[in-house]
């Protein structure tokens, strides 16, 4: 991917998908951190830099956990399956440990990555690394939201992606809003970036856009063609 996108991943998809310091139960009932990153089985947890938050009741904040304590932790988190309907918050009064910003980071980066390298490996986006930025950011905000492998059921904006028709793309990007309003920010933003990517397309022969750069979350338009 474009050093834009890499550089302002975070700050895309924070206000999206959230960013939680502390262990808790995803919908499924998966242990997850930071922002979205799974942490489950328990091997992925007790290899993370944990230290124990500033709280009232937590003895030595700021230094780092044991494995014996990550493990606890963890057990006590994936003991409750009620916390999976109650979202994050309801951990908070239950975690004695985090991970601080920097490992979040390297969580969130790693993943990134990951997903890139699963997607390439499509034959529809096999073309990604010369993809406009703004297309890059909008398959890496699908992946995120439903996994690297979603695009099996995607078959009209896999094949868009394929052409590099990103107008379409952008008609056929949306993920279903039925009882899940939250992902509605999630589709307004990517349909935008692939409607920006369009028009970065459209533009960059004659020099008037740049792929590398990402223009979300600015709205570019195609360059109207001057007859004469």
């Amino acid at each position: 991917m474009y050093p834009s996108v890499a550089a302002k991943w975070r700050s895309f998809n924070e206000p999206l998908e959230g960013l939680v310091h502390f262990m808790y139960q995803d919908v499924t009932g998966l242990i997850t951190i930071g922002m979205g990153n799974l942490i489950d089985p328990i091997g992925y947890a007790v290899i993370l830099p944990f230290k124990k938050r500033t709280k009232p009741g937590v003895a030595n904040p700021g230094t780092f956990a044991s494995r014996a304590e990550i493990e606890a932790e963890w057990r006590l988190i994936k003991s409750k399956p009620e916390l999976a309907q109650k979202r994050w918050q309801a951990c908070d009064r239950l975690c004695t440990l985090e991970l601080d910003d920097s490992s979040i980071d390297s969580l969130i980066r790693r993943k990134l990555s990951e997903h890139e390298a699963l997607l390439k490996r499509q034959q529809s986006f096999s073309k990604f690394d010369s993809w406009p930025a703004d297309a890059q950011m909008g398959l890496l905000s699908m992946a995120w939201a439903m996994g690297p492998g979603f695009t099996k059921g995607w078959p009209k904006f896999s094949r868009a992606c394929a052409a590099l028709d990103f107008d379409d793309a952008a008609s056929n990007c949306r993920m279903s809003e039925i009882g899940n309003s939250g992902v509605i920010p999630r589709n307004n933003a990517n349909q935008k970036l692939f409607k920006n990517a369009a028009a970065v397309l459209a533009g960059a022969a004659d020099g008037f856009y740049s792929p590398a750069l990402l223009y979300y979350p600015a709205i570019i338009t195609k360059p109207i063609a001057i007859e004469g």
